[in-house]
């Protein structure tokens, strides 16, 4: 199936590893130009060749969700590289695990500013220039966690990724009329560094939450979120994709 991607130029935020790596490396595959951007340049920078090794054509860049200078800054070396941002994806984030007396004042503000004003920022910095014209797709980052009960993470957590859910459909509904859509996915479970940084107890009972009885993998979320932003998705706005193996069910 033809996504109507090719050529457009896509802007994804956590492209380290992960989800964002796997993205990256997905769109480069539809012929997408990619920016990819995170905190960690270098490997942000390992994303990027992993895209040019495949014939693509990628930008490295660092960027700091959570304060707004970086977050213009990279946007504007994205644009000024390759012209209209097409397709954002804010896949940065950071997860916790724990009861309510296990987060502090600090560590509910670290999160809630990388995870929730992060994807803010983001879509604050690039929604002008789609809106203008009249076109764009902006795809968050959301999470099982924030749809239903949680099974070990924060309530931080929790709050931060509802937020997010939240904010998709504002934006959604504000930009609609002209042509911009806003989404947003819901993973389960996945198979990356931060599930695998699970103390290995914890693991087992993750699993059976799922009745696909296995994790996700990072190419089964990217394959959702390039749906969603892909032209193939034309009257899809506001809406939160479930992928979680039928861990959650509406």
């Amino acid at each position: 199936m033809d996504l109507g991607i090719t050529g457009k130029t896509a802007f994804i935020t956590g492209a380290a590893g992960g989800i964002g790596r796997e993205l990256a490396r997905l769109f480069a595959e539809e012929g997408m130009r990619v920016v990819a951007a995170d905190l960690d340049q270098a490997r942000t920078g390992e994303t990027a060749t992993l895209v040019q090794q495949s014939g693509g054509d990628a930008l490295s860049l660092r960027i700091d969700v959570t304060d707004e200078a970086s977050v213009q800054s990279a946007v504007s070396a994205a644009t000024e590289r390759f012209g209209a941002v097409d397709v954002v994806v804010n896949a940065a984030g950071i997860y916790r695990i724990g009861q309510l007396a296990d987060v502090p004042p600090d560590a509910w503000d670290q999160l809630m500013d990388i995870n929730l004003r992060g994807t803010y920022l983001v879509c604050r910095a690039v929604l002008p220039a789609m809106l203008e014209r009249g076109r764009g797709s902006i795809v968050n980052l959301a999470s099982i966690s924030g749809r239903t009960k949680s099974t070990l993470a924060s309530p931080s957590y929790v709050a931060s990724k509802s937020g997010v859910i939240g904010l998709t459909m504002a934006l959604a509904s504000q930009s609609a009329a002209r042509g911009v859509r806003v989404n947003a996915v819901a993973p389960g479970p996945v198979d990356t560094d931060m599930i695998r940084g699970l103390p290995s107890e914890l693991q087992p009972g993750l699993i059976s939450t799922i009745p696909l009885g296995r994790l996700g993998t990072p190419r089964e979320v990217a394959n959702a979120i390039a749906f969603l932003a892909s032209d193939v998705a034309a009257f899809i706005t506001g809406e939160t994709l479930n992928i979680n193996g039928g861990a959650f069910m509406v």
